[in-house]
């Protein structure tokens, strides 16, 4: 039996069925922030207020930090040793044979004087070398190659001690 205040919460599919209108809803908001986080360029930080860290801020923030790389659909984990050095690991999604699995790379950081995040990764089948300005929106962390074209990709970052 139906009471008005269920009617109110239910909307019947085109199968036949229920849901609820608080999910739907919050699927249907949560689609388009997806979409955005990975399509973030440089100017859409600086619209967000980003502030860019600087190399001395680096260099406090770096050391022993607990990283999460957000990059081509995979997530990658690290923790930056004092000496420069880390050992990293992938969930490979963005391998499509090889689905469920997870690698390993040796990995070596620096902050340049410059002001950016420097990464080296030596995985089994490749090789990673790159360097990332910093920014920081609220709570979130943002690197991009360059500050001077700002349709360049921002990438995620989590950094925590």
């Amino acid at each position: 039996m139906k009471t008005r205040s269920d009617s109110h919460y239910l909307i019947r599919l085109p199968s036949g069925g229920l849901m609820l209108r608080p999910i739907l809803a919050s699927v249907l908001f949560s689609l388009p922030l997806a979409a955005q986080a990975a399509d973030l360029v440089l100017n859409d930080i600086k619209t967000q207020n980003g502030v860019q860290l600087s190399a001395d801020e680096l260099k406090q923030l770096m050391p022993n930090a607990k990283v999460v790389s957000y990059s081509a659909g995979s997530t990658r984990h690290w923790r930056n040793e004092p000496d420069g050095k880390f050992i990293a690991s992938s969930d490979v999604r963005r391998d499509p044979n090889r689905p469920g699995k997870t690698t390993n790379a040796q990995g070596t950081w620096h902050v340049g004087d410059n002001g950016t995040y420097c990464v080296t990764l030596e995985w089994p089948r490749r090789s990673e070398n790159w360097c990332r300005y910093i920014f920081k929106v609220g709570e979130k962390y943002y690197g991009v190659k360059t500050v001077a074209d700002g349709t360049v990709t921002a990438y995620e970052f989590e950094f925590s001690k």
